[in-house]
């Protein structure tokens, strides 16, 4: 039998946000929170997330994760994904990835993501 964590609840919850209100999805970050996708420099701070993300989203159009494996252990959670993004110009791709949540009190006070962004941000980020 396999038991849902708080943690994993709280990860699921936050990339169904990701999915479908982007709004939503920064209100699961503490105020300290650190962020890093793939090997950027880490990103602190609700705000900072916030532009960061948004710099990032510049030619998508929509994205969404499925989640393949999920684990977690204390406070922290981890889950395999394939995300699913279409850009404005209409192409669509998968990208694999996994995601490290830790969770304090249901709010997420660092999220890494493990994953090859160059497909998404060939102009973006630069």
């Amino acid at each position: 039998m396999t038991t849902v964590t708080t943690e994993i609840e709280t990860t699921r919850k936050l990339l169904q946000a990701a999915d479908t209100d982007i709004a939503a999805f920064f209100d699961f970050f503490t105020e300290d929170c650190v962020f890093r996708m793939g090997n950027n420099d880490p990103v602190i701070g609700k705000s900072a997330i916030q532009s960061w993300v948004a710099k990032y989203l510049t030619s998508v159009a929509s994205m969404r994760h499925e989640i393949i494996e999920e684990w977690s252990e204390g406070n922290v959670a981890a889950l395999r994904v394939e995300v699913t993004y279409t850009l404005q110009n209409g192409e669509s791709f998968t990208l694999p990835a996994v995601t490290r949540t830790r969770v304090e009190h249901n709010k997420v006070t660092e999220y890494l993501i493990f994953m090859d962004p160059s497909p998404v941000t060939s102009d973006t980020m630069q």
